[in-house]
């Protein structure tokens, strides 16, 4: 009888397992397997174009339905996402110290040399200048039709923070030497502001020019365009992520503390979800106001504005990428598994707000640049 009943146990427990797993796959779209992890924030083009890096040292271009168009090797990981321009051009760095450009068909037109490795991504300014940052402790300007270099800018610390790039042509970037910077577009400073720690946080930029970043210090900071601190709020443990801006002005924001928070314009917290591992990833507001983040115990999470979950999406390893949303309502995020994940959401698009996802907008171009 005791057998009987530890087999009928048995067999439920089975059947559960495999409801939930039919749960959450109903939300997938489709995937797509690379041969290594997928740290990248996808990139999505006008037409539905995506390109993903992977650290099998490839950059990817996908069609909107998950097969591939071509891939293009580098010699490193490519572990920054890229940046899309106007005529379809694409940029992206790799851990080979190398800037790549390339057209929509994969063809390289030029490639640009650090003297280390690239982990940021690039941003592109309205007159088609590209900013990188690299480990060497520069930041570069380079002629996005050429690759010439404009002007470079040393820190005393390497960049792995990737630039953001205001409506003046201001290029504000972190540093490991525990500096946020402001630099002129031609190359000089503006100014600099000294956090606790390393500021290996990209910045997010308000419309009223309010600059938003972390810090290992683990501060959440908000300064105005002119330097000066509005305030901090301590997250009590290193901030790799980026700050993501809601239609509210609400800052969205994840710590090595375990915790997502929702923070006002104020610096108050509004609340915070204990994933129970650390958050890498850059949230993703969509039009509905949805919130969308993964988390190092394997999930996507997904948020309505006050902080209850919806609904979580599992993979087979971390999820350390920033999720993007095409404007047919489909989710795109990578997972340390080596897989590009296509979910169904109800958000058509992203939320009507300066910076609302990693790198400002689907085309990861780290600035006001909108793509017609």
């Amino acid at each position: 009888m005791k057998r009987t009943i530890f087999y009928i146990i048995l067999l439920l427990t089975v059947l559960l397992g495999s409801c939930s797993k039919r749960s959450d796959d109903k939300r997938l779209l489709w995937s797509f397997k690379t041969g290594d992890v997928v740290p990248t924030c996808p990139t999505i083009a006008p037409d539905g174009t995506i390109y993903i890096g992977s650290h099998d040292h490839y950059l990817y271009s996908i069609s909107k339905n998950g097969k591939m168009n071509w891939r293009f090797k580098t010699g490193d990981f490519v572990h920054g996402s890229s940046a899309l321009d106007n005529n379809g051009n694409i940029y992206f760095g790799s851990f080979d110290g190398n800037v790549y450009a390339l057209n929509s068909t994969g063809e390289e037109r030029w490639r640009f040399k650090t003297t280390d490795k690239i982990e940021s991504s690039p941003a592109i300014s309205s007159d088609g200048t590209l900013y990188v940052s690299s480990d060497d402790s520069y930041i570069y300007a380079l002629d996005s039709n050429n690759g010439n270099l404009r002007w470079k800018f040393q820190t005393q610390g390497k960049v792995a923070s990737s630039p953001a790039i205001g409506p003046d042509g201001c290029i504000y970037v972190g540093s490991g030497d525990h500096f946020l910077y402001a630099i002129n577009p031609d190359g000089s400073l503006r100014w600099k502001f000294k956090a606790g720690d390393k500021v290996l946080s990209s910045p997010a930029l308000d419309s009223d020019g309010t600059i938003y970043f972390g810090s290992n210090d683990g501060n959440l900071y908000a300064l105005t365009s002119q330097g000066a601190e509005k305030w901090r709020f301590n997250t009590e443990a290193s901030i790799f992520a980026s700050p993501s801006l809601g239609p509210d002005g609400t800052i969205y924001i994840g710590s090595m503390s375990r915790n997502f928070y929702a923070i006002s314009p104020q610096g108050q917290q509004k609340w915070k979800f204990n994933t129970r591992d650390w958050v890498i990833s850059s949230a993703c507001i969509g039009a509905d106001g949805t919130i969308y983040v993964g988390s190092y115990n394997h999930y996507l999470y997904v948020f309505q504005n006050e902080g209850q979950v919806l609904w979580k999406f599992k993979t087979q390893k971390f999820v350390f990428s920033s999720p993007a949303i095409c404007s047919d309502g489909s989710l795109l995020v990578g997972s340390d598994d080596g897989t590009l994940y296509a979910l169904r959401t109800e958000s058509k698009g992203l939320a009507n707000s300066p910076w609302p996802k990693f790198r400002a907008n689907i085309t990861n171009s780290g600035s006001n640049l909108t793509l017609k």
